[in-house]
């Protein structure tokens, strides 16, 4: 009898350890749902934040002339559409954390404006099966930002500061194929020549000017985009992306696949592939 006690006890228990990290789990799975609710409505607000954000008084100037391989783009790219006002897209992909980690499942959805331009950006990053990352990396109002963390819960990086400032405004410059009026938006973005397949681009992002090189296809397309971009500690590290699979939406021709790249001395670190 006592050893049959016994074993009821230790059953008795296993079914109370069981059904304490049954709850703690549960638990756990209600937190993560409620703090992704929350990361999800503090988004929402940036977003509706940045649509409020005051126009220029300026009215949007003539176009000016261009070089050669700007102006073919233009003509290309844009017909007679009227200048896009604000952009929503949504994206699927891959993303690695580091140059030594794999590729990992990524969805994004990201805004848009071109009037001052600005943009926000909400992604998640499947680390594991129900293991989540969300990012959020934004540029409005002449400066950047960038939110980190798991599972909607732990902050991972919350980063602001000048450097930062520097590479969100490049990611802006690089990104603004996606709604191209604003790439001929004077007030904003100007153009110098280098030769027939290249020029440089210089956005005017608050009180911060930034410029990288747009290299052009003999379709007349941009191939991709590269620059001088601050790196975490590592300082200024050559950046930049490529283009491709375009199609035409709303009148005007984007493209539907994108890489970003660090070029390291180890090599090339191409850590994110829309």
């Amino acid at each position: 009898m006592g050893a049959a006690r016994f074993m009821h006890c230790l059953n008795t228990m296993g079914w109370l350890v069981l059904m304490s990290l049954l709850t703690m789990i549960g638990a756990a799975g209600v937190v993560a749902n409620v703090n992704q609710l929350r990361w999800q409505g503090h988004v929402a607000q940036e977003m509706r934040a940045l649509i409020a954000v005051k126009a220029s008084h300026t009215p949007r100037p003539a176009i000016a002339e261009l070089p050669s391989p700007v102006a073919r783009y233009r003509k290309l790219a844009l017909g007679d559409g009227p200048p896009v006002r604000t952009l929503k897209l949504r994206h699927v992909g891959t993303f690695c954390m580091s140059s030594s980690s794999k590729p990992l499942p990524i969805q994004g959805t990201q805004l848009f404006t071109s009037d001052p331009p600005g943009f926000v950006w909400s992604a998640r990053i499947q680390m594991f099966p129900g293991v989540w990352v969300d990012a959020r990396d934004m540029a409005a109002k002449g400066e950047g930002s960038m939110r980190v963390l798991l599972d909607s819960t732990v902050t991972i990086a919350d980063a602001h500061g000048p450097e930062l400032d520097q590479g969100s405004a490049l990611r802006l410059l690089a990104e603004m194929v996606w709604y191209p009026t604003a790439l001929f938006d004077a007030r904003y973005v100007t153009w110098s020549a280098i030769d027939a397949r290249h020029a440089t681009a210089t956005l005017r992002f608050g009180e911060r000017q930034v410029s990288g090189t747009f290299e052009f296809g003999t379709d007349g397309l941009p191939v991709g985009m590269n620059a001088e971009r601050f790196m975490d500690k590592q300082g200024l590290r050559p950046w930049g992306g490529t283009y491709g699979d375009w199609r035409e939406v709303s009148g005007m021709l984007v493209p539907f696949e994108a890489t970003v790249t660090w070029q390291l001395e180890s090599g090339p670190f191409t850590y994110a592939h829309w």
